[in-house]
């Protein structure tokens, strides 16, 4: 391959895991302080008009997910689910858009950088092999 063919390759690749690793952190964090913090996640939830248990499940989510999009192998699964964890809280923010955490903004950027990372890990993972 001639030198100057790699360098969209390598520009991609430093562009996915750059977004991979900022949306693992932004989401992981967030999953993370559900447990850490549950007396500020379980009365949001609550306020929304889910039980509180539903925030430690989000949680769970949102942490499997973030691990997944950092993991080659499963991160077209950890951006899938954490699109629809995302598609989730920018729903239920767009019919609470007067609550403490706005009108979705954050879910809606998230979701675009998801899809993105999606898209790119399936294009690049192996067609599988006929036999």
């Amino acid at each position: 391959m001639e030198k100057s063919a790699r360098w969209p390759r390598i520009a991609c690749t430093i562009l996915l895991w750059t977004a991979s690793v900022v949306v693992a952190l932004g989401i992981g964090i967030a999953g993370l302080t559900k447990f850490h913090r549950p007396n500020r996640w379980e009365p949001l939830f609550v306020g929304w008009g889910y039980p509180p248990w539903v925030s430690m499940v989000v949680g769970i989510a949102e942490v499997c997910g973030a691990i997944a999009l950092l993991v080659p192998a499963v991160a077209l699964y950890g951006a899938t689910l954490l699109a629809v964890v995302m598609a989730g809280a920018l729903i239920t923010l767009l019919r609470h858009p007067d609550g403490p955490l706005g009108w979705g903004a954050t879910p809606s950027v998230y979701i675009i950088l998801l899809i993105i990372i999606a898209v790119c890990r399936s294009r690049r993972r192996p067609l599988p092999q006929g036999d």
